[in-house]
């Protein structure tokens, strides 16, 4: 899995739902996790699906 960029791979949930799709093209192209911020605290990561399954089988 590749390293999370903190100035790109962080967002608060607001700008995740306002910008769903660009957000998931991101991580498919970049294959970089996107946390989700809530009050300034992380409450989820996105991931890719490859990157999901490849996690699973370790």
């Amino acid at each position: 899995m590749s390293r999370i960029h903190f100035d790109q791979d962080i967002q608060p949930l607001s700008e995740f739902r306002a910008g769903v799709a660009s957000y998931i093209k991101q991580i498919n192209e970049t294959r970089r996790p996107l946390v989700i911020t809530q009050r300034g605290k992380g409450v989820a990561v996105v991931l890719d699906v490859a990157e999901y399954e490849a996690m699973q089988e370790k």
